[in-house]
């Protein structure tokens, strides 16, 4: 067998996987030869394992399969080199360890011997058996001693200190990089029959799971003589594969693999009758050994069938960073311009997909009943060749955060909606202007009169285009009648639901005031729950 020294040149992810294309060059005499791509992840769809191949050779695709192999040593190098350090890391907080326990045992020592010899010079020093210079001298001689023991420890404690923290680094660094069993791996065998003698250029494409993406956006709003919002499309990358993609041509997909093999069959819909279970017996007791039940795999279906691999087209020019974007069948692919590194950590990775300007249709709207509060809003078409995914979107006005929103799947020439926030300079006020029962009494019958008063103030130096939206109760009772008395000015819309509807036109620093008016007609010994 022959090793083959590859690369990772393409990854295309889609929203849960990803397919990895591998390419090395060998050069090969006449005869059968089997090509390793060794060092291949576990997490490797087997089923989905396809080669190709070009070059001078003249040569005969004959079969690929792929092998496990155990290591005695993690295969990838970095994480090879983090377990060597953290062994380093390990045999000198070990070291520290052996030092710290000799330093107490020294000043264990030295604290007991000062306890005896204290006593010990007492008795000399009572008895005249000994003389104050050797006292002296062996005081001395024992603080020495504590001092010099209690100096190790102090230094050996700080140096195992800053060595935890260097180990709990390295072992947070391990458990980012590290697979389930990272001694483990597979090697694809690529056996090929060379007719003629040559250099040839084997392609190796594989799904591999642990891989997806995620469509991010920022806004840009803009307000000059004409608003304009800019779109930036991102796209956020995380995957565990086991293999670092390193300066690799990415791809986007919206594709989803599992799923575009599978045909959706109707199964029979049954209805039937609800029979109450028998009644249970008493549980008797349970013999001593537990039964395990078996777990059954279904056998996974081939989930990706790759296509044949051809020259990749010349990249085209662009005025901006974008990325070129194509539909295959139900899916749509953004092949992104500049080259991504994305490593097996399973942290994020945003890379931009591409940048446009969006020409909005601004207007306003609000809810006094809800919040007295005026919100922006923007219709917008899609004129970009972009289909635009669910997914978050970080709003910018004149370069100031303000907060988060949806973005929801828009596609070309589609037109879609968005709130853009609050705007203060636009306020609006609800007040309560009336609220008076009839003193007279129709027959048994009481009836409740309220009007509602609404005022906006447009404050910013242009015209503005408002929506005002807010209702009147609605009898769920056929013996409460409720009837809207007056309204001004007249709404563009009242539902069913007795909602309001209001299009308003205010021009810089003009004011606008709407008010209705209902009544609600009641027996007097019926209590109504929701009154105003």
């Amino acid at each position: 067998m022959t090793p083959l020294d590859s690369k990772i040149a393409e990854v295309v992810v889609f929203p849960d996987r990803a397919r990895v294309t591998r390419r090395g060059t060998i050069a090969l005499e006449t005869g059968l030869h089997q090509i390793e791509f060794v060092d291949l992840p576990r997490t490797v769809d087997t089923n989905s394992l396809r080669a190709a191949g070009q070059g001078s050779a003249a040569a005969v695709l004959l079969g690929v399969e792929a092998r496990r192999v155990f290591y005695s040593d993690t295969p990838a190098v970095d994480v090879r080199e983090l377990e060597q350090r953290l062994e380093e890391l390990q045999l000198q907080d070990r070291t520290l360890a052996d030092q710290q326990a000799a330093a107490e045992v020294r000043l264990n020592f030295a604290k007991g011997l000062a306890e005896k010899a204290t006593e010990q010079l007492a008795r000399g020093l009572a008895f005249g058996r000994a003389d104050i210079a050797q006292s002296g001298t062996l005081i001395d001689f024992v603080q020495q001693q504590i001092d010099q023991a209690q100096a190790v420890l102090r230094e050996v404690q700080q140096k195992r200190r800053d060595l935890a923290r260097q180990i709990e680094k390295v072992n947070n660094d391990l458990n980012q990089r590290r697979t389930a069993q990272p001694r483990e791996r597979l090697t694809a065998v690529v056996e090929v029959e060379i007719k003629r003698a040559g250099e040839l250029t084997l392609e190796l494409t594989y799904l591999v799971s642990g891989a997806g993406w995620t469509a991010l956006y920022d806004l840009r709003l803009t307000e000059t003589t004409e608003p304009k919002l800019q779109l930036m499309y991102l796209g956020q990358v995380t995957q565990r594969s086991g293999e670092d993609w390193i300066d690799v041509a990415l791809t986007l997909s919206t594709a989803r693999p599992a799923l575009t093999t599978l045909q959706p069959d109707l199964k029979p819909w049954y209805l039937n009758v609800y029979m109450p279970p028998p009644a249970m017996p008493a549980p008797q007791p349970r013999a001593a050994g537990a039964v395990l039940s078996k777990m059954q795999t279904a056998a996974t279906p081939p989930e990706f069938e790759a296509q044949g691999f051809g020259v990749a087209p010349a990249p085209v020019a662009m005025e901006a960073l974008s990325a070129q974007v194509s539909a295959e069948g139900a899916s749509v692919t953004f092949q992104l311009a500049q080259k991504v590194s994305v490593p097996s950590d399973g942290s994020p990775h945003k890379v931009t997909v591409t940048t446009f300007d969006l020409s909005p249709k601004i207007d306003y709207l609000s809810v006094p009943k809800l919040a007295e509060a005026v919100y922006r809003r923007a219709k917008i078409v899609n004129r970009s060749d972009f289909l635009l995914l669910d997914g978050p979107a970080g709003l910018f006005i004149e370069g100031g955060f303000v907060g988060t929103l949806p973005l929801k799947r828009t596609a070309p020439n589609e037109e879609f909606e968005l709130t853009l926030g609050v705007d203060d300079r636009v306020t609006v006020k609800r007040e309560l202007k009336a609220r008076d029962v009839d003193k007279k009494l129709i027959g048994d019958r009481r009836r409740l009169r309220v009007a509602y008063e609404i005022e906006i103030k447009n404050l910013r130096a242009q015209k503005i285009d408002l929506e005002v939206r807010d209702q009147f109760p609605v009898s769920r009772h056929e013996q409460v009648k409720v009837k809207l008395e007056a309204c001004d000015p007249k709404p563009i819309e009242q539902t069913d639901l007795n909602e309001l509807k209001w299009r308003l036109a205010l021009d810089p620093n003009a004011k606008a005031v709407a008010h209705f008016e209902f009544s609600i007609e009641q027996p007097t010994n019926l209590q109504v729950l929701g009154l105003p």
